[in-house]
């Protein structure tokens, strides 16, 4: 079989974590709140809605969230003209192109920010689509838009390969019952909670035809624990450091 294979984008294709705490902090600073790197490490991978939301529910921000979501995106679109691949993401791509039988972004960030970022890092032409979940009624950790990506590919949650960094993507894969290829940042590979991906890699430079072919033939190991009981509670977001 040949896969589909689903990648998220910021963080694991592309070194944009920074510019979007860059950003998170030049629109939140002026309001009163200074996050620290493990308060930005709270809401990676949610979509820039549900990150405003989380922190005006924790903090004393005065605002209009929807301004403060447009300014961080705005800021965001100005800092990815520089923004570099993460090691191994052209190599990791190709090796999916030669593999699979489509291909697709599916990001919490909006999808003008998708695009802008592809098209500044060359890999625009790489993807037969690109999803986001800014208009989905839940972001990632909800496996919804890796469920419609996979619908509007013509295949089954059985036929794809999800490739994440965060755990909240992590789960939003392995939620839609979907084989997961985690690939944590350094400073999160030690956390046990990604032992529901099918694999965990040290980098996309290691993420080659042998990975895919093991995913396919292995399924998600994250099926099973999907479906066991209806507890709606692992798709809440996090209260801590992911």
């Amino acid at each position: 079989m040949r896969p589909i294979v689903l990648f998220d984008l910021d963080g694991l294709l592309i070194d944009s974590e920074p510019v979007w705490d860059a950003a998170k902090r030049e629109v939140f600073g002026p309001l009163g709140l200074h996050l620290t790197a493990e308060m930005q490490a709270a809401t990676r991978g949610l979509r820039q809605r549900d990150m405003v939301a989380y922190w005006f529910d924790r903090a004393a921000v005065e605002g209009d969230p929807g301004d403060v979501e447009r300014r961080i995106v705005a800021a965001v679109c100005r800092g990815l003209g520089a923004v570099a691949l993460k090691p191994g993401a052209e190599q990791a791509v190709a090796v999916c192109a030669r593999v699979s039988r489509a291909m697709a972004v599916v990001s919490s960030s909006p999808e003008s920010v998708i695009r802008h970022a592809l098209a500044s890092t060359g890999l625009e032409r790489s993807f037969d689509a690109v999803f986001s979940a800014e208009d989905d009624e839940y972001g990632k950790p909800h496996p919804g838009a890796y469920l419609r990506a996979a619908a509007a590919l013509g295949a089954s949650p059985g036929e794809c390969i999800v490739v994440e960094d965060s755990f909240n993507g992590v789960l939003a894969g392995v939620s839609a019952q979907m084989a997961v290829v985690a690939v944590p940042e350094a400073a999160d590979r030690c956390d046990p909670r990604f032992a529901i991906a099918a694999l965990v890699l040290e980098s996309l430079k290691d993420l080659d035809a042998s990975v895919l072919g093991a995913c396919v033939s292995g399924g998600s190991r994250g099926a099973a624990w999907a479906s066991r009981g209806a507890d709606p509670r692992p798709l809440r977001v996090p209260d801590r450091a992911v």
